[in-house]
């Protein structure tokens, strides 16, 4: 296939993307074994259908960009902090075992010491590509899934910090003076991304919230991170890494912002990037070239033995069972996305021989294919028996959030999806036309964009309902969908003057069969930087408190934002218990809120706040505890106004 032609080399590369995945799915392998060895077959080691160097070279470039900005995005930070000292424990085992033993196999096979280094931290990080078996079988709650999660992030820095000083050093001349020079200018670049990228972000989508402009804003972000880190004298991808973790504590989780980036580069340039790694792969030196094979076998029996240590160790020190130490161990062994793109880095700078590489590949297609396989085998006997442990239903369970308004519905499925993945509930997206005379008015089958919510794990759907009014519809299908809560948007004024909310937002409210939660969404989600929860006096009884303050803590801990809680004095010792149950890092407080609500509020907030009411009860008991509040506060701050009701 001639160079030159762009077109047939990318209708190549789409038709095996599709088509890798299918094949591997059916043959219950991960996509990236089968996208590898889609690579082999069609490089010059294969069938030679399409050149490695040219177009194929610089999207593989991009797609390890995007992989390194992956690995930061989807780092867990809160699960982290909540099982930080244990994760922290396994992540030292976990990543200095397989060092020291991949040093000495470096040695061995001839490697200076900056290579060894480098090799041996390529093997102690890992990939969670059985972590979607984990969420089908519903064990990701639990305590050893979680600290293997935990450890994973450990590992990923360790293994970039390595990356970063190894690969600076090898750039420089290597002397005592560039070293201490190199981790200044990194602990600078480092903070630089970390402290300054989060809180320019957030002031940006305050003033541009086109999902488009944001789209375009975190692109220019990433590359401009990959060049600074390039200009310092380190490579590309710490760069991308640094500024995934900075965008990762800057947007919550599920911003379909986030959603549509992850979506190019999982679609496009990660995959051509994995097609390019089997192109440059020889497989017949697996058994032909015994330096290959020696490498590869080191390498595959090194991530079994050492991760398997690892594990064994942590589930005798905390008291796992032995099948929750052999998930561990599933989990945690398999390699690829740290992996692989440190071995790529390695060769580019001279430090590792070519024969590494298809080591690695054994080592990767092994781990995973034999990681999935060990999870599914004995996560499935951790989950809890039917009628052990019968679970109670929560507010959380099934969200049914009604779309009127395309301009505001990706914030609103933005806060319906924060509040179902809570507590692994669901999302229901409807959208209501209306029957009149024998005709429907409304479009047929309106368009609901779901498509960034729905992943493994997570129930997301999206239907259509014809009713006699929009709030019979809503009413309806809350009833036959079993809705725990039912969202809706609002314009911030009543349409009629005796109403609260306006007619159909009324008349939901106060027929309802479960809470309603109104939200008047001024900015997007990823523009917000604190989530004020305002309890005045009589607005909830003692008994919905606790759940009230979860839903609070949620969202803020979702939008990786403080949580301030403003309520009246016969609350603070209430949510001070409460508050004591949860670890003192200085994102909650609570302060005792004044008689005038609107005016404290309005000093209190901010544009870029979300503003959280609760009130339970008749239409009397709204007027008497919250009355024409929402309106007001509406109606003086520029915040984002949510207000919870609970029916009587």
């Amino acid at each position: 296939m001639h160079e030159a032609s762009a077109v047939p080399i990318f209708f190549a590369l789409m038709c095996i993307i599709l088509i890798a995945p299918i094949l591997s799915e059916y043959l219950r392998l991960p996509g990236v074994v089968g996208l590898v060895i889609a690579g082999m077959a069609i490089g010059p080691f294969g069938l030679h259908l399409v050149a490695e160097k040219g177009l194929v070279e610089n999207l593989a470039v991009i797609g390890l960009i995007y992989l390194m900005f992956s690995a930061g995005l989807e780092v867990n930070l809160q699960q982290l902090n909540r099982v930080r000292n244990k994760a922290i424990v396994f992540g030292v085992f976990t990543f200095i075992i397989p060092f020291i033993m991949g040093l000495v196999l470096g040695r061995v096979i001839g490697l200076e010491w900056p290579g060894a280094i480098l090799f041996g931290s390529a093997i102690s990080s890992h990939t969670l590509l059985a972590f979607p078996v984990a969420t089908r079988l519903g064990i990701v709650g639990n305590a050893a899934v979680s600290v293997t999660v935990g450890a994973t992030v450990f590992t990923d820095i360790a293994a970039f910090l390595v990356l970063a000083i190894i690969s600076g050093m090898q750039r420089g001349d290597a002397s005592a003076g560039q070293f201490i020079t190199l981790l200044v200018l990194t602990a600078l670049y480092a903070a630089l991304i970390l402290y300054t990228l989060p809180r320019l972000g957030k002031l940006f989508f305050r003033y541009f919230s086109s999902t488009l402009t944001e789209f375009q804003f975190i692109l220019v972000v990433l590359f401009v991170a990959a060049l600074l880190a390039e200009a310092i004298g380190m490579h590309g991808v710490v760069g991308a890494f640094l500024a995934g973790l900075a965008i990762n504590s800057t947007l919550p989780h599920h911003s379909p912002v986030l959603a549509r980036i992850l979506f190019i580069g999982e679609s496009l340039f990660i995959p051509v990037f994995l097609i390019h790694s089997g192109m440059i792969t020889d497989p017949v030196a697996f058994v032909t070239d015994s330096r290959t094979l020696l490498v590869g076998i080191g390498m595959t029996l090194i991530a079994y033995a050492s991760k398997f240590l690892a594990a064994w160790i942590i589930g005798r020190l905390y008291g796992y069972s032995r099948d929750e130490m052999l998930v561990a161990f599933g989990l945690s062994q398999a390699q690829a996305a740290v992996t692989l793109p440190t071995i790529l880095v390695g060769i580019e700078i001279g430090l590792f021989f070519p024969e590494i590489l298809g080591g690695t590949m054994m080592m990767i297609l092994f781990t995973s294919f034999t990681s999935p396989l060990i999870v599914r085998r004995y996560g499935g006997r951790l989950r809890t028996p039917p009628g052990e442990a019968p679970a109670q239903s929560s507010i959380f369970d099934r969200i049914l959030v009604s779309i009127f308004n395309p301009k505001t519905q990706d914030n609103l499925l933005t806060l319906a999806s924060i509040l179902a993945r809570a507590k692994q509930g669901s999302l229901l997206a409807m959208r209501v036309s209306i029957a009149n005379a024998g005709r429907i008015q409304g479009e047929k089958t309106p368009f609901i964009p779901i498509e960034h919510l729905q992943e493994e794990g997570f129930a997301c759907a999206a239907f259509h309902r014809v009713d006699r009014s929009p709030a019979e519809g809503i009413l309806n299908a809350a009833i036959e969908k079993e809705a725990t809560l039912i969202l809706m948007g609002w314009r911030g004024r009543a349409s009629v003057r005796e109403n609260i909310f306006g007619t159909v937002l009324d008349e939901v409210i106060w027929k309802a069969p479960a809470p309603v939660m109104v939200a008047r969404l001024t900015a997007s989600a990823d523009a917000d930087r604190r989530v004020l929860l305002v309890l005045p006096a009589a607005s909830l009884p003692p008994g919905l408190l606790d759940e009230a303050f979860e839903i609070a803590m949620v969202i803020a801990q979702a939008l990786k934002v403080p949580l301030l809680v403003a309520a009246h004095a016969e609350y603070v010792p209430l949510l001070e218990a409460l508050a004591g149950a949860i670890p003192p890092d200085g994102t909650l407080s609570i302060e005792v809120l004044g008689g005038d609500v609107v005016r404290e509020i309005s000093r209190r907030a901010t544009a870029t706040d979300l503003v959280l009411l609760t009130t339970t009860g008749t239409r009397q008991r709204f007027q008497s505890s919250l009355g024409k509040i929402p309106e007001q506060v509406a109606a003086v701050s520029p915040a984002s106004l949510v207000v919870l009701h609970y029916p009587s």
